[in-house]
């Protein structure tokens, strides 16, 4: 298992898709930042002073790690689908999933090997993720308030910052865990990646819909993911494609919700997996 886990993690760095989303991710990252100092530094004549204020708190310390994570989480859902699909679906196309299987023979620590090697490279995304959004912020920052005051720094908020470290890699995981099922569905790399991405776009406006109902139509979003993710997430105007505007879950509904959702993933993968013909 050991050895499968380090394969795996060598083709991923060997890829040139993964280093590909990491320029992707530093440029959405920049994107955003600058985006919204750009309309902090010269508001639109109708803007209220109290949106100007949130959106000047975005980039500014200390709401700007609420920002950085919260973004880390939008776009890396999409980064690392890709990533993941990508890679497992391609393994057909390309016959090696057969040569890996014919050495190797159990089949439950071909997929749980990816997903280690996946989850691996999600913590180490989010941390540059951090880097990134905190270099930019430090500018930002020095920008709107022109210094920098580090009071805010304590214990207590380190350990607030690893809980929302925590958070972000737990609503990514869901997204690995639906893009290894598709792609072991679909055989392919299409399929993950459109039915991943398809799901996530789908339902951010299924849920804004939803959200906005009332009766039990306004009950459903609570039992989809990306619902759920919102509410274990710092919130901040940035929530994705599409804001839901109804009220979030606690954290303990949201977080046991997901977890039954990657139960029901993984099961579903190693399931499929063991029954599938791979020589077809």
């Amino acid at each position: 298992m050991i050895d499968q886990i380090r394969v795996e993690l060598f083709k991923l760095r060997k890829r040139k898709i993964t280093w590909i989303m990491i320029i992707v991710l530093a440029a959405f990252f920049c994107l955003i930042f600058f985006a919204v100092y750009g309309i902090t530094a010269n508001p639109p004549a109708r803007m209220p002073h109290e949106g100007l204020e949130i959106m000047r708190n975005l980039i500014t310390f200390p709401d700007a790690f609420k920002m950085i994570f919260s973004t880390a989480q939008n776009i890396g859902a999409i980064l690392l689908t890709i990533i993941v699909a990508s890679s497992v679906g391609n393994e057909y196309g390309w016959g090696t999933i057969r040569q890996t299987l014919i050495r190797k023979g159990i089949r439950y620590q071909y997929v749980v090997s990816k997903l280690v090697a996946f989850v691996v490279y999600a913590l180490i995304g989010i941390v540059i993720a951090f880097i990134i959004g905190f270099c930019l912020a430090l500018l930002t920052t020095q920008w709107v308030k022109g210094a920098l005051n580090w009071d805010f720094i304590t214990v207590s908020y380190i350990g607030e910052l690893f809980t929302m470290y925590g958070w972000t890699f737990y609503g990514l995981f869901v997204y690995i865990l639906l893009a290894i099922l598709l792609s072991l569905v679909g055989r392919s790399a299409i399929v993950g990646i459109g039915g991943t991405l398809g799901y996530y776009f789908v339902e951010s406006i299924a849920i804004s819909i939803f959200s906005q109902s009332g009766g039990w139509l306004s009950e459903i979003p609570n039992y989809l993911i990306g619902h759920n993710i919102t509410a274990i997430l710092p919130t901040t105007m940035m929530q994705g494609p599409f804001a839901s505007s109804g009220a979030l879950p606690s954290t303990l509904y949201a977080s046991i919700v997901l977890a039954i959702y990657c139960v029901v993933f993984l099961g579903l993968s190693l399931y499929l997996f063991k029954r599938r013909d791979v020589t077809a």
